[in-house]
């Protein structure tokens, strides 16, 4: 509510509208003849009613000693825009003989009182008559009056007065400043009251003036940064990530302490920030090996830091600055089952005082919830990681026993074995499916059952028998396709087939195919990439057999006839000399091998699998023959690059003459090759070309240059030239070189001084 003089204003109608306990608030102080403090009022040039200029200097407010906040406290602080209220001493003092009813305005925001702006408000103190301010009128009003005239004191002591003013800083001093407007009157008069103060009667008849008081204005908080200097992602089972933290002090006058640092983690990002760790304490010791043999919890390590609470209490000074670095290793083996990666976000919590321990407030939302908000405490921007899942792998190995029947038929024994090659982190897996192309779900068959778990590196193994028969000769294969799941949910998938023989001769040979290795890198884009394997085929003849087998040809499914290539070098386990196939015999019992290297193409996770067929012929005229299959599985290959290397040696000499006779620069050599006439060989050529060295132009070495007497101005001469290495770019040889390079100079009567430098340069190529 805006109040005016109706004697000063040009109005038509004044009206008093409320009383005036209702429209201060009057509340009493230890010395009420100065206050209560009226607020929300017109300012001084509302009261005056015309603009004000205030050159005058008869009455001023000479000092403001603070005593103690409304509760007792100290010292006494306020927030920058912010309304403060306080006690203390304050001092009016005048130059004048006499002036009256004086009036102490203070606007309640940035402006001045003195600025004519019906929107302005003002808290007004009003000295007031009962002292120690004085009655110059009589009685006439209730307003104070001062004088410096003989018998009059001409400063006034309000001890204790409680004064509400607005927090302001202009000159950034680090300290409020008590920015006020003085009024008075020249002539006595009934023209003062408490509804009624003071008001200029002429636009100069006032004093404006602020000087800083013993008020601490609370600093701002800083923005605080946080910056991820490493990637974001690792595999599981997790690694390290390195972050930096930086903030500034923003305020220009006053110092900030830092008084606690704390990383906040969030797995999941869910907003928990269970995880917290102080970047000031003691570090985590991971060894990455320990980690990955499963040695080491889930969680998040501290493991390096920089960070450390500055001096004296952790100050930061006035625009002063703080950053450090450190690093942390997640460790994350469980993911989520749905096999998205295991985000966790990552803030700095810290705490900052200000000189007299008060909290620097802020603005708390830049904290997540679950952090609360603390007066004091501030976070940093988010920084969010993640850990990335790994499929689990397992492998099968298929067995049938016997390996042939006749074709009447006969009860086989398939055995299956499936191992865990997952790591630590996956393990154990849980085994959810066994399935076989020609004898459906194995759930249930033999000793076969799913559900159970296999630990790391484990095989788990059962067995289940089956009845394999035939019309004629043939032979039955059949796949088993095993399916786990790890901790995850993710599954590893792998097969694996098995060939039986059907065998309608008296005799019968056996065939047992092995590739070695069973897992190759993929071959990629490139068709001229292959994959060697090598195949071993081991051939027998039935020991309960009486007739010696010839044996004739080796066919593959995949690569055709075999049989020119396979030349048998063992029989009975023992090395014999290489013989070819076909031809070959072995009595009943005996067992032969040949090894084959064969070229294999394929994607990754491609299954390659071939059948091998051998065929011969017993004494008998009959026809024997037995089949073999073998699994090799693509796996996917890393990406790889070649790299050349060459390089080009700028040379600067320097030579001072050390005599006492003028001498000339008549020959640079580099292994005996001339660098004055820029010559060359297979290992490097030389240009005398000259070139910059540490931001200094050298030129060309000059042939006969003259270097003066020791002492002389040009007993110093320098130049440059280059040697370039042709190994590297050029071939593909590596950079093996030792170099000597010569410089000789000559005198007048032919002597020659030469100075010598070797150089060493090489290179390793490596694939």
């Amino acid at each position: 509510m805006k109040r005016f003089n109706c004697m000063q204003l040009i109005r038509t109608v004044c009206v008093l509208l409320i009383s005036i306990a209702s429209l201060y608030g009057i509340s009493t102080t230890a010395n009420a003849s100065f206050f209560p403090q009226q607020s929300d009022q017109a300012c001084m040039a509302e009261q005056a009613g015309f603009d004000l200029n205030c050159t005058a200097n008869d009455i001023r407010v000479s000092k403001v000693d603070m005593i103690e906040n409304l509760d007792g406290t100290t010292p006494v602080e306020c927030v920058l825009g912010q309304d403060v209220t306080f006690r203390a001493d304050v001092t009016i003092t005048t130059t004048a003989n006499k002036r009256f009813d004086y009036s102490v305005y203070l606007p309640e925001g940035s402006y001045s009182a003195q600025d004519s702006n019906p929107a302005n408000e003002c808290s007004i103190l009003l000295g007031q008559n009962d002292g120690p301010g004085v009655d110059l009128e009589s009685g006439l009003d209730a307003c104070a009056d001062i004088s410096k005239a003989a018998g009059f004191d001409e400063t006034h002591l309000y001890e204790n007065a409680v004064i509400t003013m607005f927090c302001r800083d202009d000159d950034n001093s680090g300290k409020a400043e008590f920015n006020y407007c003085m009024a008075w009157h020249n002539k006595d008069g009934a023209d003062c009251s408490e509804l009624d103060p003071a008001a200029p009667g002429t636009p100069s008849k006032c004093r404006c003036d602020a000087f800083d008081i013993d008020v601490f204005i609370r600093p701002d908080p800083p923005d605080v940064d946080k910056t991820l200097l490493s990637t974001n992602t690792r595999t599981e089972p997790g690694g390290l990530y390195n972050f930096m933290l930086s903030f500034q002090n923003p305020n220009s006058q006053t110092s900030i302490f830092l008084t606690s640092l704390t990383d906040k983690v969030d797995k999941s990002a869910d907003g928990s920030f269970e995880t917290s760790l102080d970047l000031w304490g003691s570090l985590d010791s991971i060894d990455p090996q320990d980690v990955e043999d499963g040695l080491v919890a889930d969680g998040v390590y501290l493991t390096s830091s920089n960070c450390s609470q500055p001096a004296n209490g952790g100050e930061i000074l006035p625009s002063g600055s703080y950053s450090c670095e450190f690093s942390v290793y997640v460790v994350a083996t469980n993911l989520p089952d749905d096999q998205s990666p295991e985000y966790f976000d990552d803030v700095i919590l810290l705490a900052l005082v200000d000189k007299n321990d008060d909290p620097v407030a802020g603005n708390h939302a830049e904290c997540p919830v679950s952090l609360g908000a603390v007066i004091g405490e501030h976070c940093s921007d988010k920084e969010t990681v993640n850990v990335t899942n790994l499929p689990p792998t397992i492998s099968v190995l298929k067995t049938a026993n016997p390996g042939q029947v006749p074709e009447s038929g006969g009860n086989v024994t398939y055995t299956v074995e499936v191992t865990n090659t997952s790591a630590t982190w996956d393990s154990p897996l849980t085994l959810t499916s066994l399935m076989d192309n020609q004898f459906g779900d194995l759930d249930g068959a033999g000793s076969c059952s799913t559900g159970g778990s296999i630990a790391y590196g484990a095989t788990y193994s059962c067995s289940f028998v089956e009845f394999i028969s035939g019309s004629g000769a043939g032979s039955h294969m059949n796949t088993v396709t095993a399916k786990a799941i790890d901790n995850e949910s993710d599954e590893a998938t792998a097969n694996e087939s098995e060939t039986v023989i059907i065998n309608d001769v008296p005799s019968s040979i056996t065939l047992e195919k092995t590739a070695d290795p069973i897992e190759v890198l993929e071959t990629g884009d490139d068709p001229a990439v292959t994959r060697t394997v090598d195949y071993t085929f081991e051939f027998a003849v039935d020991g309960s057999g009486v007739d010696t087998v010839t044996f004739a040809t080796l066919m593959d499914n995949k690569f055709g006839d075999l049989t020119a290539d396979c030349w048998v070098d063992t029989v009975d386990d023992g090395p014999i000399t290489p013989e070819a196939l076909a031809g070959f015999m072995l009595d009943p019992g005996q067992t032969a091998s040949c090894t084959i290297a064969l070229e294999l193409t394929g994607d990754a996770d491609d299954v390659h699998v071939n059948l091998a067929t051998i065929d011969g012929t017993d004494e008998d005229g009959q026809p024997v023959q037995d089949m073999d299959d073998a699994t090799v599985t693509f796996i996917p290959a890393d990406p790889a690059t070649d790299m050349k290397f060459a390089a080009s040696l700028l040379v600067v000499i320097e030579l001072t003459n050390a005599g006492i006779e003028n001498v000339n620069l008549t020959a640079i050599n580099v292994d005996g090759e001339n660098v004055f006439a820029n010559a060359f060989n297979a290992g490097f050529r030389l240009f005398n070309s000259g070139g910059m060295f540490d931001s200094i132009a050298y030129p060309a070495c000059a042939e006969d240059h003259e270097l003066t007497y020791n002492g002389s101005p040009d007993d110093t001469y320098a130049c440059a030239f280059t040697i370039e290495y042709i190994p590297g770019l050029e071939n593909t040889d590596p950079i093996n070189a030792l170099n000597d390079i010569i410089v000789e100079v000559t005198d007048d009567e032919g002597e020659v001084v030469s100075n010598q430098v070797t150089v060493l340069l090489q290179t390793v190529e490596n694939p």
